[in-house]
């Protein structure tokens, strides 16, 4: 039995999508992205410790995981703006460590977490790019999760107050510029 191609044209199984990818935020969008990661980083480091379930805790590991780097690059994208705006940018430099060393020029009060949770978001590199020693960088992770990780919002209200002082916050992040 054949079937009729017309039938099938009418469930349009290949659907085209014509869709450009959005490489353009409003700071304010970027931030409240930003503060979701770090909201995400706190709690579930805080249920990591609060359970015996290994299996949760191996999922919190992962989100964890996984919002270290989402937080890593909004960080990275919302500080480069910012030195942008103002006008010190090298145009050269958006690695991680330009970033965090940028972050501590524009914020000159830091508490003692926050300090900590910036030199250990480094480890966002080792976990991304460097699978051959996973263990110990899941060590390290825990010990981020454990001293530091409400650094996290710590940073995301300093870059969100710094924004708002500058009156950043509906201007417009261009991720290609």
């Amino acid at each position: 039995m054949k079937l009729d191609e017309s039938i099938l044209d009418q469930f349009d199984l290949n659907p085209n999508d014509d869709r450009e990818p959005v490489n353009v935020m409003r700071v304010s969008e970027l931030l409240a992205f930003l503060e979701e990661s770090a909201s995400r980083i706190v709690s579930k480091s805080e249920l990591f410790f609060k359970t015996d379930d290994a299996d949760r805790q191996a999922d919190c590991l992962d989100i964890v995981a996984m919002r270290l780097n989402d937080f890593v690059q909004a960080f990275i994208d919302i500080v480069i703006y910012i030195r942008k705006a103002e006008g010190s940018y090298n145009g050269k430099s958006n690695s991680l460590r330009y970033c965090v060393t940028s972050y501590d020029t524009l914020i000159k009060r830091q508490s003692h977490m926050e300090k900590q949770f910036l030199g250990e978001i480094l480890l966002r590199n080792e976990i991304t790019h460097d699978y051959f020693n996973r263990e110990i960088h899941q060590k390290k992770l825990i010990a981020l999760m454990q001293n530091c990780s409400g650094g996290a919002g710590e940073v995301y209200e300093q870059l969100a107050t710094l924004c708002k002082q500058r009156g950043l916050t509906d201007k417009y992040v261009d991720k290609n510029s």
